[in-house]
């Protein structure tokens, strides 16, 4: 049924649990997961020292990427660790067309305010953009737990 399945990882609580269900489709189906991972320079003016913002985005999207083809590697999961340079949304659903994916799966909500009572406005949109089937897992927030 899926032979190759992009999962959008922004490294939150949700993130991780989309994660886990993309990590066992993929082995279920014996598909190929590709996990993308947002770095939004774009949101970042062209100022002097602009390099000092991306840095530490750019360190947690290495960080991911070593977690993350960690797990693969436990799993037994054939995979690839993407980081995009671009707006989440762009970024998910270009990757998704460009690498003729079966499904795409992300997690309901990053780390926002709101915590897990909302759709979050990455999921929202992909959900109304994009042209592949897209599975959203939902998650317990920390901070919903607490409101």
């Amino acid at each position: 049924m899926f032979k190759k399945i992009l999962m959008a990882h922004d490294s939150s609580l949700c993130g991780w649990k989309a994660f886990e269900v993309a990590l066992d489709l993929a082995k279920k189906y014996g598909a190929k997961l590709y996990v993308v991972h947002a770095v939004d320079t774009t949101a970042i003016p062209d100022i002097p020292h602009k390099d000092v913002l991306v840095k530490p985005l750019l360190e947690r999207a290495e960080k991911l990427k070593g977690e993350v083809e960690e797990k693969l590697k436990e799993a037994g999961v054939e995979g690839e660790f993407i980081v995009v340079h671009d707006n989440p949304v762009n970024a998910i659903v270009k990757k998704a067309e460009d690498l003729d994916v079966d499904l795409v799966v992300m997690g309901a909500r990053g780390a926002g305010p709101v915590g897990g009572y909302l759709l979050g406005s990455v999921s929202t949109r992909v959900l109304l953009t994009c042209n592949r089937s897209v599975l959203v897992v939902k998650g317990k927030a920390p901070a919903a737990s607490k409101l």
